[in-house]
C-alpha cells in the first residue's frame, strides 16, 4: 500500500520520534510510505529527517494563504498521482487542509489523527473524512457515537521504552524534580500546583511553558517566592530528556491533548498527578495515577512522601503502556485501519 502521511511543523516538532518510528514500522512491513512535511526554512534538514531518509519526502508550505492554496493543491496532486497514493493520513490541523484538498481531487480516502475528547466530540458527519484515529477507546467510542463506526479506528500513540537510570547524589539519593506539563494551559490549577509543591523546599520544579504564558506565570513564581527552585522550559527536546529522571509528573491542564511525553513518562515509571483529563484512559486514580480531585496536596504527598504507593502506581503505568502504547501496538492498529480500503 502507497500511504501519504502529511504532518504539520508542530507535531513534527513535538513527536517526530513518534512519527519516525510510525514510518518505519511500515516500511518494515511492507508499505510504501509518503513524507509529506512542511517546506524548511534552511538547507540543513532538521535532525529527525535523517532517521527516515528511506522513505520518499515531497516539502509543501503548510501552513499556505488562501490565494496559493489552489496551486499548493494543483501540485501536491500531481505529486500524489505520481507516486500513486492510496490514502492520505493528517497529523495537525494544517495538515488536514492539505490532506482533503487532495484527497477530494483524486477520490482517495482520508484519515485524520485526534488528540483529545474536544476534538472527538466535534467530529461531524459531513466532514470529507473516511475514517477518523482515535488515540484512547473512550474517544473512539464518541466518535463513533457521532459518526458510525465503520468512520473511526482505534490508532493509540506508540512509545519506544529506554532504560534510564535517575541520578543519585553522594548521599546515595537521587535529587528530587517535578515536572508540569503545558504550565500555561489552566493557570488557576497550576497556581495551586506551585501551592501545594511549596512546602517540599527540596523538590526543583521544572514547568513546560509557553511564550504567550510566561510573564503571568512568572509573577505567579515571585508571588509565592519560589524563583529559585521553578526553571521554565520551552524546548520540548529538553524536557523529553528531563522527564525520565522526574520524581512526579504532573498533569493541571484538563483540556491538554494527548502526548508521547507523557506514555514515555509513564513508561519509565514516573508516577502521574493530574486532574482528571477526559479521554485519558491509561490515568485511572489509585492504580496508574493520582488524581488530584480538587486537592494537589494529598495527591503530590503520595506521590513523593510515599515511595511505596509510588513505585506501586509507576509500576501499574508502565505495566498499561508496555500492553497498549507499544509502538508495535501503534503501527499494527494503523495497518489495520486501512483494512476496508
Amino acid at each position: 500500500m502507497n500511504v501519504a502521511m502529511i504532518m504539520s511543523k508542530d507535531r513534527l516538532n513535538q513527536e517526530n520520534a513518534m512519527l519516525n518510528r510510525l514510518v518505519v514500522g511500515l516500511m518494515d512491513s511492507g508499505n510504501n510510505v509518503i513524507r509529506i512535511v512542511p517546506t524548511f526554512d534552511s538547507e540543513e534538514l532538521p535532525f529527525y529527517e535523517n532517521a527516515v531518509s528511506l522513505a520518499t519526502r515531497i516539502t509543501i508550505p503548510i501552513p499556505v494563504s488562501r490565494l496559493l492554496r489552489a496551486e499548493r493543491k494543483s501540485c501536491l496532486t500531481e505529486q500524489c498521482k505520481k507516486y500513486e497514493v492510496d490514502a492520505l493520513v493528517s497529523f495537525g490541523k494544517d495538515a488536514l487542509e492539505a490532506a482533503i484538498d487532495v484527497g477530494t481531487s483524486l477520490d482517495i480516502p482520508v484519515l485524520c489523527e485526534v488528540l483529545s475528547m474536544s476534538e472527538a466530540s466535534r467530529v461531524r458527519k459531513g466532514k470529507p473524512i473516511w475514517r477518523w484515529l482515535a488515540p484512547t477507546p473512550s474517544m473512539e467510542e464518541t466518535i463513533t457515537r457521532r459518526v458510525g463506526e465503520d468512520r473511526v479506528a482505534l490508532v493509540p500513540m506508540g512509545v519506544s521504552k529506554q532504560l534510564i537510570e535517575k541520578e543519585t547524589s553522594e548521599a546515595g539519593q537521587h535529587s528530587q524534580c517535578a515536572v508540569v506539563l503545558d504550565a500555561g494551559g489552566d493557570l488557576k490549577q497550576t497556581a495551586s500546583v506551585l501551592k501545594a509543591l511549596q512546602k517540599y523546599p527540596n523538590v526543583h520544579i521544572f514547568l513546560e511553558l509557553f511564550e504567550k504564558s510566561n510573564r503571568r506565570v512568572w509573577k505567579m513564581i515571585h508571588q509565592l517566592v519560589m524563583h529559585d527552585r521553578v526553571t521554565c522550559l520551552l524546548d520540548i527536546s529538553s524536557l523529553r530528556s528531563l522527564v525520565p529522571h522526574a520524581d512526579v509528573l504532573i498533569l493541571p491542564n484538563a483540556k491538554m491533548p494527548l502526548r508521547t511525553v507523557l506514555l514515555e513518562a509513564m513508561a519509565q515509571e514516573v508516577p502521574v498527578v493530574c486532574t482528571a483529563v477526559p479521554g485519558f484512559d491509561m490515568l485511572v486514580d489509585e492504580e496508574t495515577a493520582f488524581l488530584s480531585n480538587d486537592s494537589w496536596e494529598n495527591s503530590l504527598t503520595l506521590a513523593l512522601d510515599d515511595t511505596t504507593i509510588a513505585h506501586r502506581i509507576g509500576k501499574n503505568g508502565a505495566s498499561v503502556i508496555e500492553q497498549k502504547y507499544a509502538s508495535s501496538v501503534q503501527i499494527g492498529a494503523f495497518e489495520a485501519a486501512f483494512t476496508l480500503i
